[in-house]
């Protein structure tokens, strides 16, 4: 009896762990976008306005990634969870006059069982920050990331 239910548990824990996903939203595929020339400062209030936009501000904490970002969870239903953390890389990039320059590139990343809810908002975060970034007229061709 403690192997048929040992072997129930370890089934169903693989199939919960399969169906997490991860996806990201970024603005740079291959060598093609934009890097945005903002202080920190200003990229970081740009991360915290586009997140409390789709999530409550008290569900908002710090990323864990070594730049700037912020992190908090969407639910579908009572179970199904998807954390999303909208971030700012540091790259380099070309104006167009030439000159190379360090700015940021914002990426958002879905990770979690609730797709059908965590895609759709890590979409519209990601076209918030852009927006809110060709508005300061600080892009400038992508390079490379740090």
């Amino acid at each position: 009896m403690f192997h048929k239910v040992s072997v129930i548990f370890t089934i169903t824990l693989l199939v919960m762990l399969a169906s997490c996903t991860t996806s990201t939203v970024t603005s740079v595929d291959g060598n093609s976008g934009n890097v945005y020339v903002l202080p920190a400062e200003v990229v970081d209030r740009m991360l915290l306005d586009a997140m409390s936009a789709e999530i409550p501000k008290g569900g908002i904490s710090r990323g864990s990634t070594p730049y700037p970002s912020y992190s908090g969870d969407v639910k579908w239903g009572s179970v199904d969870t998807d954390t999303i953390t909208a971030m700012a890389r540091p790259a380099t990039g070309r104006r167009t006059d030439g000159g190379i320059v360090q700015g940021f590139v914002f990426e958002v990343q879905r990770h979690g069982s609730a797709p059908a809810t965590g895609s759709p908002t890590a979409k519209r975060i990601h076209a918030k920050l852009q927006t809110d970034a060709e508005l300061t007229g600080t892009g400038a061709a992508f390079i490379e990331f740090k």
